[in-house]
């Protein structure tokens, strides 16, 4: 229990370090348009993916690599949003981070962080869901316009970092409650969570996350923001699906190094 409450402080006087540098970017984005989510059914014809062969205890399952296939898939629906995306993010956003995301709740023996009430600590930050698979019954449920402004961080956070759970519903709450060929997009800086509960069942979803670039490249590693979520995390591509992101001109040539015939995207490469 002792190490569960260091490192929740810890986590808490990281994110809360940052926030005055969120505030410095956020300040000149104006979100009072949007309501924070939209939901897009039958977006676009899913395909059958390889399912994991192995899970953590929260029952979740994190792909980095994205091959040429759904590297199209990522590009052509960047293209659709990217005008939505410079508004209300800015001229220096990025696709920050893309992974394909699993969830099996048969494979769950504890439950995640992300079950509970929270933003994700890092400001205004788009986030898009590309259902794969999954039947509408483990959604994503988001606070419409419930952003601080200016940022800075809940109260409820320190107790979600010692594993408290916060699930109880809320007046207004939506559910972004995605089949598979249906996409959502939210601000992360709202109230939201993933709805785990029964009757969930397994989701695969490809994330895609947008933010300042400039903003990312300073608070990652204190927040969840990134490639890999982290100052040391990747993604990476085959050479398709690299040249099909580079075209929408949101990706970060900064932070890509090709390896034999892969591309790999992260921080780690900023100003090698």
């Amino acid at each position: 229990m002792l190490k569960k409450v260091i490192g929740a402080i810890r986590s808490w006087l990281q994110k809360y370090s940052i926030t005055t540098t969120i505030n410095k970017f956020d300040e000149k984005l104006d979100h009072t348009s949007w309501k924070g989510a939209e939901f897009y059914p039958n977006y676009f014809q899913p395909f059958a993916l390889v399912p994991p062969s192995n899970y953590s205890s929260q029952g979740t399952y994190r792909q980095i690599k994205i091959d040429d296939k759904l590297g199209e898939v990522a590009a052509n629906i960047t293209e659709d949003f990217k005008d939505k995306l410079v508004s209300l993010l800015g001229d220096n956003v990025r696709l920050d981070d893309i992974y394909l995301f699993w969830y099996d709740p048969e494979k769950r023996t504890e439950w995640s962080l992300s079950n509970s009430w929270h933003d994700d600590n890092v400001g205004h930050r788009i986030k898009i869901f590309v259902c794969f698979e999954g039947n509408g019954t483990t959604p994503t449920v988001v606070i419409p316009n419930s952003f601080n402004k200016p940022y800075k961080m809940r109260n409820s956070e320190y107790k979600r970092f010692l594993g408290g759970r916060d699930v109880d519903a809320i007046q207004d709450e939506i559910k972004l409650a995605y089949k598979a060929g249906d996409i959502a997009l939210f601000d992360t800086a709202c109230l939201h969570r993933g709805l785990y509960e029964e009757p969930a069942a397994v989701r695969a979803v490809l994330v895609m996350e947008y933010i300042d670039r400039n903003k990312a490249n300073i608070i990652a590693g204190k927040s969840p923001c990134g490639p890999g979520m982290s100052r040391t995390g990747k993604v990476i591509f085959e050479e398709g699906a690299y040249n099909s992101l580079k075209a929408t001109g949101l990706m970060d040539d900064q932070l890509i190094k090709k390896v034999n015939n892969e591309y790999v995207y992260s921080l780690i490469h900023l100003n090698n």
